[in-house]
C-alpha cells in the first residue's frame, strides 16, 4: 500500500505539473535533480579450529637417601586449547544533498527532486572449535630416607579449553536532504535498509581420564611439606552474535508559492538468526595426594583438589532502527500560479525478525578427589583440605530490538479568498517485531566423590579444616525485549481547509522458552558397605595421637534455573494542529483523522528440574587413646529448582487534535 500511495502521489504531481506547463506561456523547462545511491554487502566468514592432546605426562621423581636439603616447588601442566573466530563487519554511509536556487516565475518552472538510497547487507559467520585431551597425567613422587629438609609446593593441572565465536556487525546510515525555493514542485525521497545476518557457533571440549598424583614419603626425615594444588578442568564456550544499527534521516524543505508535493518513504528491514551450541565432558578425572611420614616430624601444607567442567552457550541478536522524516513547506500563490494546495506524505516502516537459540550441556562422570596423609611417630600439624567437583552449564538466548520513528510535517499555506487552498498532510508509521528465543541447558554429574582419610599413630598434632563439595548448576535464560517509539506531528497554518491524517501501528509477537535440567547421581553402595564410595567422606583416625581437628563442611548441591521473559514497550504519540483562516464565505472545514493501533502477543515458558539421587555426607572421626577436640560439623544435601515465565507489556497511546 505504501508503495502504491507513493506512486500515485508521484504520478498525480507529474500530471499536474505537465498540465500547468502546457497551460502557461512560459517556455522555461523545469529543473530536475535525481540522485541514486546503492550499497550492497555480502560477507561470509568461517573459522574452524581443533586441538587434540593424547597421553601427555609430566613426571617428577625426587629421591633423597641420607641427603638432607630442601626441595623447590613443582609445577606441572598439560593444556589443550582450541579457539575459532569468524567475524564480519560492514559500515555503509550514504549522504545525498539536493538544492535549487533561482527558480524562475511563471508557473512552468516546477522543479523535481528525487533521491533514492538503498543499503542491503547479508552476513554469515560460522565458527567451529573442538578440543580433546586423553589420559593427561601429572606425577610427583618426592622420597626422603634418613635426611632432613622441607619440600616445596606442588601445583598440578590438566586443562582442556574450547572456544567458538561467530559475530556479525552491520551499521548503515542514510541521509537525504532536499531544498527548493519554489513551492510548485516535487520532492521525493526513498530510503531502504535491508539486513540479513546468520551466526553459528559450536564448541566441544572433552577430557578423558586426566589425573594428578602427588606421593610424598618421608622416613626418618623431619621437615615440612608445602601446599598441594591439583586441578582438572574442561571448559567449552560458544558465542553467536548479530548486531545491526540502521539510521535513516530525510529532510525536505520547500519555500515559495505554489502547489507542491513532498513524499518520503523509509523502510528498515532486519532478519537475524543466532545459534550457539556448547558441550563439555569430563570422564574419570582424579586427584590423589598421599603423604606418608615415618619417624619424620613436620607439618604438611594445605591441600586443594578440584575437578571442574563448564559449558556456556550464548546467542544474541541486537537491532536498532532510527527513522526521522521532516517535511516543511511555506509560502502561497505568486506570479499568477493560483492557490496553494500542497501535499505532504511520510511513510515509515520498520520490520524486525529475530531468532536466537542457545544449547549447552555439561557432563561429569566418576570425578574423585583423595587425600590420605599417614603419620607414624611423626608429630606435626596438617593443613586445611579443600575438595570440590563442579559441573556447570548455562544457555542464554537474547533478542533486543529498538525502533524509533519520528515524523514532523509543517505547512504555512496562503490561498486566495475563495478557499482554493486545501493542503493535505499524511503520516503512516508501522513497526513490526517478531522474536523467538530458546535456551536449553543440562548439567549431569555421576559418581562424584571426595575422600579425606588422615591417619595418625603416635603422632600428636592438629588437623586443619576440611571442605568437601559436589555441585551441579544448570541455568537457561531466554529473553526477548522490544521497544517501539512512534511520534508524528502535523502542523498547518494559513488560509484554506487542511486535511490531516495520522496512522500508527505497532505489532509485537514474542515467544521464549527456557528449559533447564540438573542431575546429581551417586551409585548405591552394597549392603556390606564395601561398594564404590561417592559423595563426601571424612574419616580421621588417631591412635595415641593427641590433638584437635578443624571444622568439617560437606555439601552436595544441585541447582536448576529456567527463566523465560518477554518485554514489550510501545509508545505512540500523535499531534495534529491546524490554524486555518476560513473567512470570505468558505464552506469547507478542516479535517483531522487519527488512528493508533497496538497489538501484542507474548508467550513465555520457564521449565526447570533438579534431581539428586543417593547424596551422602559421612564424617567418622575415630580416636584411640588420643585426647583432643573436634571442630564444628556442617553437612548439607540440597536440590533447588526454579522455573519462571514472565510477560510484560506496556502500551502508551497519546493523541492530540487542535483546531
Amino acid at each position: 500500500m505504501k508503495r502504491m500511495l507513493l506512486a500515485l502521489l508521484l504520478g498525480a504531481s507529474l500530471v499536474a505539473l505537465w498540465a500547468a506547463g502546457m497551460g502557461s506561456a512560459a517556455t522555461t523547462p523545469p529543473p530536475i535533480q535525481a540522485a541514486g545511491q546503492s550499497a550492497s554487502n555480502d560477507q561470509t566468514a568461517v573459522g574452524a579450529s581443533s586441538a587434540t592432546q593424547v597421553q601427555p605426562s609430566n613426571d617428577n621423581t625426587s629421591v633423597r637417601v641420607l641427603s638432607p636439603g630442601n626441595d623447590g616447588s613443582v609445577n606441572q601442566t598439560n593444556s589443550a586449547q582450541s579457539t575459532a573466530s569468524a567475524t564480519n563487519a560492514n559500515t555503509a554511509t550514504q549522504n545525498s544533498t539536493q538544492a535549487l536556487s533561482g527558480v524562475g516565475c511563471g508557473c512552468a518552472s516546477a522543479p523535481i527532486q528525487a533521491a533514492t538510497q538503498a543499503a542491503d547487507s547479508g552476513q554469515a559467520a560460522g565458527a567451529l572449535s573442538a578440543a580433546g585431551q586423553l589420559a593427561a597425567s601429572n606425577g610427583s613422587a618426592p622420597t626422603a630416607v634418613v635426611g632432613g629438609g622441607s619440600g616445596g609446593s606442588t601445583n598440578q593441572s590438566n586443562t582442556d579449553t574450547s572456544g567458538a565465536n561467530a559475530a556479525n556487525t552491520n551499521g548503515s546510515g542514510q541521509t537525504a536532504t532536499q531544498s527548493s525555493p519554489g513551492g510548485s514542485g516535487l520532492q521525493a525521497a526513498q530510503q531502504s535498509a535491508d539486513n540479513s545476518q546468520g551466526a553459528l557457533a559450536t564448541s566441544n571440549a572433552t577430557q578423558i581420564q586426566p589425573s594428578n598424583s602427588n606421593v610424598s614419603v618421608r622416613v626418618l626425615s623431619p621437615g615440612n611439606d608445602g601446599n598441594v594444588s591439583q586441578t582438572n578442568s574442561a571448559s567449552s564456550n560458544a558465542s553467536a552474535t548479530n548486531s545491526n544499527g540502521s539510521t535513516q534521516n530525510s529532510g525536505q524543505t520547500a519555500a515559495g508559492g505554489g502547489s507542491g508535493i513532498q513524499a518520503a518513504d523509509q523502510s528498515a528491514s532486519n532478519d537475524q538468526t543466532a545459534v550457539s551450541g556448547s558441550l563439555a565432558q569430563q570422564v574419570q578425572p582424579q586427584n590423589n595426594n598421599v603423604s606418608v611420614r615415618v619417624l619424620s616430624p613436620g607439618s604438611n601444607g594445605s591441600v586443594s583438589q578440584t575437578n571442574s567442567v563448564d559449558s556456556h552457550a550464548t546467542s544474541t541478536n541486537a537491532n536498532t532502527a532510527h527513522q526521522t522524516s521532516t517535511q516543511t513547506a511555506a509560502g502561497g500563490p505568486s506570479c499568477g500560479c493560483g492557490s496553494s494546495s500542497p501535499i505532504q506524505a511520510a511513510i515509515q516502516n520498520a520490520d524486525n525478525t529475530q531468532q536466537a537459540g542457545a544449547f549447552s550441556a555439561s557432563l561429569q562422570s566418576g570425578a574423585s578427589n583423595t587425600n590420605a596423609p599417614i603419620r607414624v611417630l611423626s608429630p606435626g600439624s596438617d593443613g586445611s583440605v579443600t575438595q570440590s567437583n563442579n559441573d556447570t552449564s548455562s544457555a542464554t538466548a537474547n533478542n533486543t530490538n529498538t525502533s524509533n520513528q519520528t515524523a514532523n510535517q509543517t505547512g504555512l499555506f496562503a490561498g486566495t479568498c475563495g478557499c482554493q487552498s486545501q493542503p493535505i498532510q499524511v503520516v503512516g508509521q508501522s513497526a513490526s517485531n517478531d522474536q523467538t528465543a530458546i535456551g536449553l541447558s543440562a548439567a549431569i554429574q555421576f559418581g562424584a566423590s571426595n575422600t579425606n582419610d588422615p591417619i595418625r599413630v603416635l603422632s600428636p598434632g592438629s588437623g586443619g579444616s576440611v571442605h568437601q563439595s559436589n555441585t551441579v548448576n544448570s541455568s537457561a535464560d531466554a529473553t526477548n525485549s522490544n521497544s517501539a517509539t512512534q511520534h508524528a506531528t502535523e502542523t498547518a497554518f494559513g488560509s484554506g481547509s487542511p486535511i490531516q491524517a495520522i496512522g500508527q501501528r505497532a505489532d509485537n509477537t514474542q515467544g521464549s522458552l527456557a528449559a533447564s535440567v540438573a542431575a546429581q547421581i551417586f551409585p548405591e553402595r552394597s549392603p556390606c558397605g564395601c561398594g564404590s564410595s561417592s559423595g563426601n567422606v571424612n574419616s580421621p583416625f588417631r591412635v595415641l595421637s593427641p590433638g584437635s581437628d578443624g571444622s568439617v563442611s560437606q555439601t552436595n548441591d544441585v541447582t536448576s534455573t529456567g527463566h523465560a521473559s518477554n518485554t514489550n514497550a510501545t509508545d505512540q504519540t500523535a499531534t495534529q494542529f491546524a490554524s486555518p483562516s476560513i473567512g470570505c464565505g468558505c464552506s469547507r472545514s478542516p479535517i483531522q483523522a487519527l488512528g493508533q493501533l497496538g497489538e501484542n502477543t507474548q508467550q513465555a515458558f520457564g521449565l526447570s528440574a533438579a534431581f539428586q539421587f543417593g547424596a551422602s555426607n559421612a564424617n567418622h572421626p575415630r580416636l584411640v587413646l588420643s585426647p583432643g577436640a573436634f571442630g564444628s560439623l556442617t553437612q548439607r544435601n540440597g536440590a533447588t529448582s526454579s522455573g519462571t515465565g514472565s510477560n510484560n507489556n506496556r502500551l502508551t497511546q497519546s493523541g492530540h487534535q487542535a483546531i
